[in-house]
Formats: structure tokens, sequence, C-alpha cells
């Protein structure tokens, strides 16, 4: 499923820098954010090393929930992998990492791409909510589920892009990520490195120590962030996330 550029609410769209040999695709997550969600990381590391970034919006996002409703796990595959191609034209070294169901995507293409390296922060092997176990039933009375937009944005500050609704259905396809996620572990061999807010609220807390433990790599790190819950932009552990996934990359790629 293609999406009209013309459609994308500002500051939603993908974020690309052309810097050196190494390259990051940056996956964004799932709740209804967009790209403003990674922005801030991927600009540091694009200022703090001149990595080649690309940080693409995901079909579906940025531009309506009917949409979203609308789209297929198959076209985030589709994307991302045009995006893994795209970038090994460019680079002599990739990473791939994501936020919470970009994590998930993550793995999964590291499942069948290699990798130099790869990264995840607060990505889900189960969903931390009371009653999810209802959706397939709830999806038929309600498509969509409100978003506290105004609150978001209060809270980053006027920053953050997204929806004021999701569609219900795309927490069937986050479990279904999960689940392809869980078979696809054991075939993953880059290096990686892991983190997980410990006030996360959203995942089951041991989603860290799952990946962390199935990953079929013995370049592995985990790191625990003390003061993050789920959300990533304006993550009050930001700098830390930066500065330990810049020396990971450093030790494997210099």
């Amino acid at each position: 499923m293609e999406f009209n550029a013309l459609k994308i609410l500002p500051g939603a769209g993908p974020f690309y820098f052309k810097g050196n040999s190494i390259g990051f695709i940056i996956i964004h997550g799932g709740g209804g954010g967009t790209c403003a969600d990674l922005k801030p990381l991927a600009i540091d590391l694009k200022r703090e090393r001149g990595y080649t970034i690309r940080l693409p919006l995901l079909p579906g996002y940025g531009t309506s929930p009917e949409d979203l409703r609308r789209t297929p796990i198959a076209s985030w595959k589709n994307a991302l992998e045009k995006e893994v191609k795209a970038l090994k034209e460019e680079c002599q070294k990739i990473i791939i990492g994501g936020h919470s169901m970009g994590g998930l995507l993550a793995l999964i293409l590291a499942a069948n791409f290699d990798f130099d390296a790869l990264f995840t922060i607060s990505t889900p092997m189960g969903i931390q909510r009371f009653g999810l176990w209802l959706v397939p039933f709830i999806n038929i009375f309600m498509k969509y589920h409100s978003v506290n937009s105004v609150q978001l944005k209060k809270e980053t500050n006027g920053r953050w892009v997204g929806y004021n609704k999701i569609p219900i259905n795309i927490v069937t396809k986050v479990k279904k990520l999960i689940r392809e996620t869980k078979i696809s572990l054991p075939r993953i061999s880059s290096s990686a490195i892991f983190f997980q807010g410990c006030l996360d609220s959203e995942i089951k807390k041991g989603s860290l120590n799952y990946i962390f433990n199935k990953i079929n790599t013995k370049c592995k790190k985990k790191i625990w962030l003390k003061n993050n819950g789920h959300s990533i932009l304006d993550s009050p552990d930001h700098k830390q996330i930066v500065l330990k996934l810049i020396e990971f990359i450093d030790k494997i790629c210099t």
C-alpha cells in the first residue's frame, strides 16, 4: 500500500541524512506516533558520529487513522526491505533498530538480512494491558480508540505528531508481530544492544530478558533505563541511549 505524500501530517514525515559509510535504519513505533518520535535520536546520532540515517515513515502512519486501519503488516515489511536495499547501496556497514513495534520489525528483518548490528528500545514480548484478549470481540463494535493527543503534545513541548485515535486492530497486528518475532529470534546472529525502561507499564517486564536470552549471538548487551517509561520522545534517559548506542557501535564498526 502506498500513501500520498501530500497527505502527510506536518512534522510526521521521514528523516534522511547522507553521512558516512555506517548507516542506520531506525523504525518508529506503532502507537499512533510517527517519525517525530525518533527524530531526536536520529539527529543526535548524525551530530555525534555523522552516520548515514534513514528514518522512514511506515505506511498507514502520519496520514489518517483510516489509512492505518487498512494497512497490512506486509506493507510495513515491504517498505522496510526497500529501505534496507537502498541503504546497502550507500553504506558498508548497516545497523537496524526501532522503538516498540518498530523494534519487532527490526528483529524480524534481522532474522532475514545480515546486519552489522541491531538495537531495540522498549520492544514488547507481551503487552501489559488488561482486557487485550477481548480485542477481537471489541473490534466488531469499536473501530478506534481515542488518544489524548493534547496531553502528549503538552508533555513533549508540542513535538509529538500523531493521530488523535488509533484503530483497535493495531493490537492484533502487534500480537502477530510478537509471535513472528519469537520464532525469528534464534535466527538472529547480528551484534545487538537492547534498552528497556524500568518504569515501562505498557509492555511485559520480562520482554528485554526474553529477547536477550533467545537471540543467537554472543556479542550482545542489555541496558535498563532507570527513569524511562515506554515513550521515547523527550525520554528522560535520552542521553544515555545515545551514549550507550554509540559506544556499542564504535566497538563493532571501527
